[in-house]
């Protein structure tokens, strides 16, 4: 299995709802864009005419729905690095400086040259039922 599959062979249902989010998206990207009305009238007509065409003739809009695969796969592998990045960069990285800081070390890995050994005993549970209870 790879990280990115692209389905070269889309159901019909997947077709159809293609044709039908064009109907939808097409309009949507000329509003976002602020084009002029005869261009929204336009995008709003190619998507009627691709809706159309997914629900009578789906195997029609496959070369269109791969094309749009290939196009959409790496913007998604930018956007998908970019968006670990900053999530890593704006949560992760601060709460363990401000941990370091701190001088917090839950691991407990810190180097101790008295200690003979670094072994820790645990209480064994009573009974199976506390076996179970883990908080």
């Amino acid at each position: 299995m790879r990280l990115i599959e692209i389905d070269w062979n889309p159901s019909e249902r997947q077709l159809r709802q293609f044709g039908l989010l064009c109907l939808l998206v097409l309009p949507l990207i000329g509003w976002i864009w602020g084009v002029n009305q005869a261009w929204l009238t336009w995008l709003a007509s190619a998507g009627a005419v691709l809706a159309l065409v997914g629900l009578f003739a789906p195997q029609l809009l496959k070369p269109l729905f791969l094309g749009c695969s290939l196009l959409a796969m790496p913007i998604g592998l930018v956007i998908g690095e970019v968006a670990i990045l900053s999530i890593y960069y704006a949560v992760f990285l601060p709460i363990g400086l401000v941990f370091r800081l701190c001088g917090r070390d839950t691991l407990q890995r810190s180097f101790d040259r008295q200690a003979a050994s670094y072994w820790q005993s645990k209480e064994r549970p009573k009974s199976a039922a506390q076996y179970y209870r883990q908080f």
